[in-house]
């Protein structure tokens, strides 16, 4: 099967280096792990290239002209389900934190994203074989026999015929005959051409996203613990 490619929209350049460090950890290689930038129609042929479709590159250009970072992983079949999983985690945040000034407390809503990859899904294999029959054709042939007959004569030679007649000569006839001669000639008596029917059909992709949400409670000094 071909490889599949998964993307995922970071919120910062630096998280999106982090989860680039991570796929490479986890065993990908460089040259398949890439940042996807350009302008936002550039961005979308990309994408569409790498077999996804035009609703779903359009918004993953948007979200890059909204200033989030482009992360495409091309990964094997069995790897795909793995760089998507690592993709999750940092689509959610689990890279960068921010300390100064205190603790930050993430909202994090999941996207769902559907994107499209190719798959085998059957096909047809033409072969030839050659066989021989056996065929036979009736055919008339002559044949020419050349019969000598002697015949008895009496009649009286003038002397130009007698001086003729009375040379030595030598008198040839040569029979012929027919005999068959094949030959064959090939001709098409049928043809099977391939070719591909494409067809679209809607389908329906369901799955779950998750939301974090943030409560945030007062606490007054009098309820606080003492030490």
């Amino acid at each position: 099967m071909p490889a599949a490619t998964v993307i995922a929209t970071i919120d910062s350049a630096k998280v999106a280096q982090q989860l680039i460090d991570a796929l490479l950890e986890a065993g990908f290689k460089d040259q398949d792990v890439e940042v996807l930038d350009g302008g936002e129609d550039a961005l979308v042929a990309e994408i569409v290239e790498r077999g996804f479709g035009q609703d779903d590159a359009r918004g993953y250009a948007k979200a890059a002209s909204r200033g989030k970072t482009v992360v495409a992983a091309r990964a094997a079949p069995g790897k795909a389900e793995e760089a998507a999983a690592i993709m999750e985690r940092y689509e959610a945040g689990a890279g960068e934190r921010s300390r100064e000034g205190g603790e930050t407390v993430q909202e994090v809503e999941e996207e769902l994203s559907v994107g499209k990859r190719k798959v085998a899904s059957g096909g047809a294999r033409v072969t030839t074989s050659v066989s021989e029959r056996p065929v036979e054709e009736t055919v008339t042939l002559r044949e020419e026999e050349v019969e000598v007959e002697r015949r008895p004569a009496d009649r009286k030679l003038t002397p130009e015929e007698a001086e003729a007649a009375l040379q030595d000569k030598t008198v040839e006839m040569l029979g012929t005959g027919e005999e068959a001669s094949v030959r064959k000639q090939a001709r098409v008596g049928g043809e099977v051409a391939l070719g591909k029917r494409v067809e679209e059909h809607k389908e329906k992709v369901k799955d779950t996203v998750r939301r974090s949400e943030v409560e945030v409670e007062e606490i007054n000094p009098s309820s606080a613990k003492k030490h």
